[in-house]
C-alpha cells in the first residue's frame, strides 16, 4: 500500500499536539473501563500505586513523544506510506502494552498469567490510541490536503511566496517562486540564491537538497547531485555531452553544472 499521505501529518506541531491529545483520552477512557476490569489498578489514593499510575503515565508520554520525534526523521529519510503509519502504530501499542504488564506485575503484583494480562493490556492501549490517532489523522488528512488545494492554486506565474524549513521544521526563509534562482548544498547546509531589489542574495539554512525539493515541489528542480535550480530561471542549456551546465537570466550567475543523469530531464523541462 503506498497511498501518499499529507506531509502535513507529518508536520512536528501536528505530531507533538496528538500525544496531550492521547493522555487525556486515555484518563476518560480508563474511568470508564476500570468497573469492567479484574487488572485495573491505576489510582491516585494508595501511595504505592499512585507511585506506579505516575510512573506508567510519565513514561508513555515521554515514550509517545520520542516516538513522534522518530517518526519525523524516519520519514524525512524514507517517506512513509498509510502502510509504513499501521505498522508504526502497531510498534507503539505492542511497547507501551508490555510496559504496562510489567509495571501491573511489579506494583500490583498481579496474579494473572503474564500473557493473559498483556493480551488485555494489548487490547486497551490499542483502543485508547486508536481512537485519537483516527480523530487526529482524519482531521490532519483534510488540513493537509486543504493545504496543498491551497497551494496549487495560481502558481503558474511564480508570484505566490513558499515557506522554507529548517531540520527542525521550522521557517528560515519565506519568497516568492519568481524570486529564487538556484540552491547548492553543502555537508548539512543548503544556501539558496535569490534575487531582492535587482541583487542576488543567498540564504544558509541547515537541511537537506530533498527537504528543499520537498518544500518547493514543482519550483526548483534538481540538476546535479548539490545543485536545484529553477527551471523558470534558465535562459540556455549547454547540452555537451562533456560540458553540461546551464545559464540564468542573471548575468551575475555563474554557468550552474548539470550531471548526466539529470540531463534528460533538465532538457525534457526546458522543451515545455
Amino acid at each position: 500500500m503506498t497511498a501518499k499521505i499529507p506531509d502535513y501529518i507529518f508536520s512536528r506541531k501536528f505530531l507533538f499536539l496528538t500525544v496531550p491529545f492521547i493522555t487525556l483520552f486515555s484518563v476518560l477512557f480508563l474511568l470508564l473501563y476500570s468497573p469492567f476490569s479484574s487488572t485495573y489498578w491505576l489510582t491516585l489514593s494508595t501511595s504505592y500505586l499512585l507511585l506506579g499510575t505516575v510512573v506508567l503515565y510519565a513514561v508513555s508520554v515521554l515514550f509517545l513523544l520520542l516516538s513522534k520525534f522518530l517518526l519525523i526523521e524516519i520519514n524525512r529519510k524514507r517517506t512513509l506510506g498509510l502502510f509504513g503509519i499501521l505498522v508504526y502504530f502497531v510498534s507503539e501499542v505492542l511497547v507501551i502494552s508490555l510496559f504496562y504488564t510489567v509495571i501491573s506485575i511489579l506494583v500490583n503484583k498481579c496474579q494473572v498469567n503474564p500473557f493473559l494480562l498483556f493480551m488485555k493490556s494489548f487490547f486497551c492501549v490499542f483502543l485508547i490510541l486508536v481512537i485519537p490517532y483516527t480523530i487526529c489523522i482524519l482531521y490532519g488528512y483534510v488540513h493537509g490536503l486543504r493545504m496543498q488545494l491551497d497551494g496549487k492554486t495560481d502558481k503558474t506565474d511564480g508570484s505566490h511566496i513558499v515557506s522554507i524549513h529548517d531540520n527542525n521544521g521550522k521557517t528560515k526563509l519565506s519568497i516568492m517562486v519568481k524570486d529564487i534562482l538556484y540552491a547548492v548544498s553543502e555537508d548539512n547546509y543548503v544556501k539558496i540564491f535569490y534575487e531582492q531589489d535587482g541583487q542576488v542574495r543567498k540564504s544558509l539554512i541547515r537541511t537537506t537538497a530533498k527537504n528543499i525539493e520537498d518544500d518547493l515541489e514543482g519550483s526548483i528542480t534538481r540538476c546535479h547531485r548539490s545543485y536545484l535550480v529553477n527551471i523558470k530561471k534558465v535562459r540556455f542549456f549547454n547540452n555537451d555531452r562533456d560540458n553540461l551546465y546551464v545559464l540564468l537570466d542573471n548575468d551575475s550567475i555563474n554557468p550552474i553544472p548539470v550531471s548526466r543523469s539529470y540531463r534528460d530531464v533538465i532538457g525534457n523541462l526546458l522543451s515545455k
